[in-house]
């Protein structure tokens, strides 16, 4: 992804990995090949393989955290996997090993520079560089920094640790960091300043926000895990198999789209393949993207 630039913000993306994850019938439990198929035109080349591709069938994504400049505030959004962390549930992840921190580095930051961690919601996926392996301990990776964690969110994992979801990062990424003085625990319409706030998209876990950012000539919409592949975009009603509440989460992704089609609002989504970036527009009665 090339950066973003908005006068007073600018955005980058540090790709951590990329990889083919899941079948994606399994992935999205009323996948249709010829709904997909439909909508080849414009998901080749960047976001599908081309018919009879290795891994056709499988789920392509990318794991990347966006680095967001504003003023004097370096913020970072989502942290990946995590290195030495035990996960069962992707087999490339298990005691997964990156060099993260140097990649941070040749985009211009440094752990001591970063100012506030932001988590679009706590799988995972998103929080595994929350805390580092010091000793024999976990502690913050960015010891200068604030941890942003959605209040519903935080408590939601707190009453259940052990979802699949979380595979055990709850305990590793984010307690270590609340009991480390480091977190904020914040309400869903949380605005750090006026070029970052939240807002709620509920549904893929208890307390999913999306992430705005608005500078002097520009704007984007983070969406977290409420989209993993652009499907979604033209078909709002296919949720994932990791959804907790699957009415909430489509109604999520409509309003998204409704925010998002035919403005000129870049869309972010965590998992999207390069180029990443993208306008959603209008195509018939539904929508696409557009690189």
């Amino acid at each position: 992804m090339k950066q973003l630039n908005f006068g007073n913000v600018t955005i980058d993306r540090v790709q951590d990995w990329y990889g083919a994850l899941l079948p994606l019938n399994v992935f999205y439990p009323t996948f249709d090949q010829a709904i997909l198929d439909s909508q080849r035109d414009w998901l080749e080349p960047h976001f599908l393989p081309a018919k009879g591709a290795p891994n056709e069938e499988m789920l392509h994504l990318s794991l990347h955290t966006f680095v967001v400049r504003s003023g004097k505030n370096v913020i970072l959004v989502d942290t990946c996997v995590g290195n030495h962390k035990k996960r069962s549930t992707v087999p490339d992840w298990i005691d997964y090993s990156s060099p993260y921190i140097e990649k941070l580095a040749a985009a211009g930051v440094t752990p001591e520079q970063v100012t506030h961690v932001m988590c679009t919601h706590l799988h995972f996926d998103h929080v595994g560089w929350n805390t580092k392996l010091e000793n024999g301990k976990w502690v913050p990776t960015f010891p200068n920094a604030r941890y942003i964690f959605d209040r519903d969110e935080f408590e939601g994992w707190a009453k259940n640790p052990d979802d699949h979801g979380v595979d055990g990062s709850y305990m590793d990424s984010v307690v270590p960091v609340y009991e480390a003085g480091k977190a904020d625990l914040v309400a869903s319409d949380f605005a750090l300043d006026d070029t970052v706030w939240l807002e709620p998209s509920r549904g893929h876990s208890p307390g999913h926000v999306c992430i705005n950012i608005k500078g002097q000539k520009g704007q984007a919409l983070m969406t977290g895990d409420s989209f993993h592949h652009p499907i979604q975009v033209a078909y709002p009603e296919w949720h994932s198999a990791f959804c907790m509440d699957l009415a909430a989460s489509t109604n999520s992704r409509k309003k998204i789209i409704d925010k998002l089609c035919d403005k000129d609002i870049w869309m972010l989504a965590a998992h999207f393949n390069t180029p990443t970036a993208a306008h959603v527009v209008s195509n018939g009665a539904r929508a696409k993207l557009k690189v």
